[in-house]
């Protein structure tokens, strides 16, 4: 190790020392100086480790290992007695410290070192305090390959080839699993770089990690040892390897930009490399030339490796390890006869978010996970970007729209949503939630705002200032800020009279997402603006944005230019705008990160124009309108009439988008009205009449000339209309079914139909369909195949089938971990009639499933899928009867079913909410039109009518619209109305039920 890279590493480590130093300070260190924080999950970084050396001796079939580690590390405080790190290992063996002369420094006599299991920490105790310099740490150690991939650490998978199954041990370290495989530093902030090496049995095939094999060698009879190339400067957490007998295919890429695609061996998977091979180095070429700092220059001195691993087992969906990517089989591997559209874009932005964190999160490092956006922000906004720039045909950059701008808005309506720099990390558990749509999709979506409003080159400008600055060091939300400052103020057309620092911060820092209310002038001219922040329940916090602003109007509509021409900074402002009976739209192509609502007029003039003429307006803001205007309705800020009047063009509608940002919502209304029948059958007859046009236009057949959005398009709106029970879809579905049935390998079903054909043979067949279905599944190669498959098995109305699915999930190993918890949801989105079986499985199963599943969080993720499904009040009171009989049995899930039954009931009484603003729509849609409403009386009438219509079909024990007549008899009451909540409420196991009520 050269005193220049020593110095390098020390710099790095004294750059970033400053949010502890008040820590420290406040602490009366004496003789008992550490590197423990407060609490005790942090490490202070009066440690630093610079070099580290891992040794592996691993026997796979015995699912373990020896450990050997070697932590070069600069103290630079003075008088330390104790150095601490994290573990979470089998047990510690041997440890030995010298100073930076090779000589022995004495540890204490007789507690040289503690282990703490509930911090998962190591403390090495010395026998005198230690003067600041250089340390080496040695330990020997023993280690488990855990056999629950959800357990993540070093892991056991399987797979099977030939019929025989065959291992292979794989890592997943974020974001605190390092500590797992070897006694580590396990924190972001702490970044060394590393020399691996793993011994292992002859008969498997090459290890792979981070960088390429630098020596094998046979250290004794069957057992080889290969040591690896010196990582760069990287945290622990994105250390990896990987024990096998996998292959590779040919290198892909060249000599100098080696990029490899690894699976399981076989015909089959070997054959699945190409696509992922061509968009990977499509995408790191890209990535390179954009970001100006190649991917291949970043080993430091040494060759970059740019290894994908496809692996059968996996709890993420990929994970970005320097050099040796991860990913779910599903997410990597293509097979043209068998993975469908969906699945190759999954493909295709699931490597551009891996690459991109190439970049951001290897490369330059988030300092703490509180600042996790600075990582996964960016790259989820290249998994869109990075790979519409490899392949344009994907549409990627307008689909990042309806995928992520609506999902995020959606998440930050919430109360309990939580800002992009969220400082609560406070143990392992808060660390996970961080991997939230607010550090994923919220960032990328600001992302997208910030370089609408500074233009493409300066935020790209921006983007290289950071990297180029911080490269192999660490970033924080200031050092962004002031790449984006040196971009604009070195970009003369920026002119905007802002801080940009001031800006960014606000979306940062607040939690939540603004919805700006436009009102249109239209006698004097102007558009007076108000911002707020928008949540599902009325107590708004007195929260204040920086908004950038485009708009346009009716007169002279501009959807391509998508520069802000102000920024909202206050609680209101105003536009400019003539005087006139013209529409206007604000968030040009939804190019900035918020919601409109406009004045009543105003929506009534967008809605006369969606049904005179829609495309002159946007197809992303037709997207925009429908997607706010039922979210509007949801919350209570829209009139329910008014929203549904806005949406009457799409009963012409045949785009894409369009339909992608109404279905998730229209479809939410319907789910909230499974309990009343009646209200549910003219709610479906409408959403059929709707999309008729959208059918028509599609049609069931594929065509060569396709766009990808109309594909998807055929996808979205069969699927959803074929489970409504459209006539003509389910007739070409059990067309297409029965000849496949018949001649599976002459008459197979085209890729990109077969969710919803394979889902309508199955529902309108028997036992023979399913385990015909069931044979296709065993017999697959390919894993994208596997999971349309399974979803499409759970649509079986035959009840024999569906409780031999559920069995299937938890005791057949060709279901994996990962998809065993999807299976439980498929069977209850796959035929709702299936609920009561479901239900009765759980009860009879829920240790089998905690143990088959992967653990206590698999079953909780089982148990809330059953809040969107149970709409019938006797059986959440059921439920909640075995729930409160079980509690013991129940200790981490009882909470848990805990809420799905308050969520349940809410369900039904939000469904109970809208029953009489969307029947009296329904029945009276055709008399309304774009530009006026019927008079108030009329309503008053139909709202009448349509209470007594909904009290004619109420449900037995299901809450009514204005009363509620709750059978208490489960509960030991006949009671009804308030004399049940009143006496209920204290009542042992009905008081979780209607301690919301009041």
């Amino acid at each position: 190790m050269s005193p220049a890279y020593v110095f390098l590493l020390y710099i790095v480590g004294a750059a970033v020392a400053s949010p502890y130093e008040e820590m420290r300070s406040n602490l009366e260190f004496l003789d008992d100086r550490t590197n423990l924080a407060e609490p005790a999950y942090r490490l202070l970084d009066n440690v630093q480790p610079f070099f580290i050396y891992v040794h592996l001796d691993t026997y796979l079939d015995e699912s373990r290992f020896n450990g050997h580690i070697e932590i070069e590390v600069n103290v630079t405080e003075a008088n330390l007695r104790q150095i601490v790190m994290h573990q979470k290992v089998v047990s510690i063996g041997d440890i030995s410290v010298s100073d930076s002369a090779g000589r022995p420094v004495g540890l204490q006599f007789p507690a040289p070192h503690e282990t703490d299991d509930y911090y998962e920490l190591l403390k090495i105790n010395f026998a005198d305090p230690l003067s600041p310099g250089t340390y080496t740490i040695t330990i020997d150690y023993l280690g488990q390959i855990n056999e629950n991939p959800f357990d993540r650490g070093f892991y056991k998978g399987y797979y099977f080839l030939n019929g025989v199954k065959r291992y292979y041990a794989t890592t997943q370290f974020q974001a605190h699993h390092a500590r797992k495989a070897f006694p580590c530093f396990d924190e972001p902030q702490f970044k060394s770089q590393y020399v691996i090496s793993i011994t292992r049995s002859s008969s498997l095939g090459p290890s792979y990690s981070n960088m390429a094999i630098s020596n094998t060698e046979t250290v004794a009879p069957g057992r080889i040892r290969e040591t690896f190339l010196p990582t760069p400067i990287i945290s622990a957490y994105l250390i990896a390897f990987h024990v096998s007998d996998f292959e590779e295919t040919v290198e892909t890429g060249t000599l100098e930009k080696p990029f490899g695609i690894i699976s399981r061996p076989g015909d089959a998977p070997m054959s699945q490399h190409e696509y992922a091979a061509d968009v990977g180095v499509a995408i790191t070429e890209w990535m390179d030339e954009y970001f100006d700092f190649g991917y291949y220059d970043m080993g430091q001195g040494q060759r970059m490796k740019n290894d994908h691993i496809a692996l059968p087992d996996f709890p993420s969906g990929a994970m970005e390890n320097w050099g040796m990517v991860n990913y779910r089989e599903a997410y990597l591997l293509y097979d043209p006869q068998n993975t469908n559209i969906i699945n190759k874009i999954f493909i295709a932005t699931i490597m551009a978010h891996e690459l991109a964190h190439k970049w951001f999160g290897n490369l330059v490092t988030c300092f703490w996970w509180s600042n996790l956006w600075l990582n996964e922000s960016f790259a989820s906004f290249f998994e869109y970007f990075g790979a519409h720039g490899a392949d344009e045909d994907l549409e990627l950059d307008e689909q990042f729209v309806v995928d992520y701008v609506h999902s995020a808005l959606l998440g930050d309506a919430a109360n309990g949503a939580t800002p992009m720099n969220w400082s609560a990390v406070a143990d392992n558990p808060s660390i996970n939630a961080h991997f939230s749509t607010t550090s994923y999709q919220k960032g990328a979506s600001v992302l997208r705002m910030l370089e609408h409003f500074v233009g493409a080159n300066t935020f790209r400008d921006a983007l290289r200032r950071y990297l180029r600055d911080n490269a192999y060091g660490l970033g924080t939300p200031a050092l962004m800020y002031e790449a984006f400052r040196a971009a604009t103020a070195a970009d003369a057309a920026f002119n905007f009279n802002v801080n940009i620092v001031n800006l960014f911060d606000t979306w940062v820092q607040n939690a939540g997402a603004p919805v700006v209310h436009a009102e249109v002038n239209r006698d004097e001219g102007g558009i007076a603006i108000r911002q707020e922040r928008f949540l599902w329940s009325e107590n708004v916090p007195d929260t204040l944005w920086q908004i950038p602003i485009t708009y346009t109007r009716g007169r002279e509509p501009d959807f391509e230019n998508t520069r802000p021409v102000t920024v909202l900074t206050e609680r209101t402002s105003t536009l400019p705008n003539p005087a006139g009976e013209d529409w206007v739209i604000l968030n040009v192509a939804q190019s900035g990160y918020y919601r409109v609502n406009y004045d009543e007029r105003n929506w009534e003039l967008l809605a006369r124009q969606l049904m005179e003429d829609r495309e002159v307006i946007h197809k992303l803001n037709r997207a925009q309108i429908v997607n706010d205007v039922l979210v509007f309705a949801r919350a209570g800020k829209m009139d329910l009439i008014l929203a549904f009047r806005i949406l009457r063009f799409l009963k012409y509608e045949t785009d894409y988008y369009v339909w992608a940002g109404a279905l998730g919502q229209l479809d939410w209304f319907r789910r909230r009205i499974e309990h009343l029948p009646t209200l549910r059958e003219e709610y479906d007859e409408y959403l059929l009449e709707q999309m008729e046009a959208v059918i028509e236009h599609l049609g069931f057949e594929e065509r060569a000339a396709d766009s990808v959005s109309t594909i998807l398009n055929r996808m979205q709106i069969m699927n959803y209309v074929c489970n409504l029970g459209h006539e003509a879809c389910v007739e070409d579905s059990l067309r297409r079914w029965n000849a496949f049935r018949a001649n599976p390998t002459q008459s197979r079903v085209p890729v990109n139909l077969r969710r919803y054909v394979f889902c309508i043979g199955l529902r309108e067949g028997g036992y023979a369909d399913y385990q015909f279905l069931w044979q296709q599944y065993t017999a697959s190669e390919n894993t994208a195949d596997m999971v349309v498959i399974l979803r499409a098995l759970a649509c079986t109305k035959n009840q024999t089938s569906i409780v031999d699915y559920l069995q299937q999930s938890m005791h057949n190993d060709l279901i994996r971990y990962h998809d065993r918890t999807n299976a439980f949801n498929y069977a209850l989105q796959g035929n709702p009639e299936n609920l009561e079986t479901v239900l009765e499985f759980v009860k009879q199963n829920f240790a089998e499933i905690r143990e088959h599943y992967g653990g206590s969080a698999r079953l909780v993720v089982a148990l809330n899928a059953l809040t969107n499904f149970m709409t019938d009040f006797e059986m959440i009171l059921d439920f909640q009867q075995w729930l409160y009989t079980n509690q013991l049995a129940l200790p981490g899930e009882f909470a848990t079913g805990q809420g799905v039954i308050s969520s349940s009931v809410a369900n039904l009484r939000t469904g109970n909410d809208f029953a009489v603003g969307l029947l009296t729509y329904l029945r009276n849609r055709e008399n309304y039109n774009a530009a006026a409403a019927i008079t108030a009386p009329i309503v008053l009438l139909l709202s009448a009518i349509a209470v007594h219509i909904l009290r004619q079909y109420k449900p037995r024990g299901v809450m009514g619209v204005h009363t509620m007549n709750f059978d208490m008899q489960r509960c030991g009451y006949a009671l009804s109305g308030e004399q049940a909540l009143s006496s209920a409420r204290g009542k042992g196991g009905c008081t979780s039920i209607f301690a919301s009520e009041k």
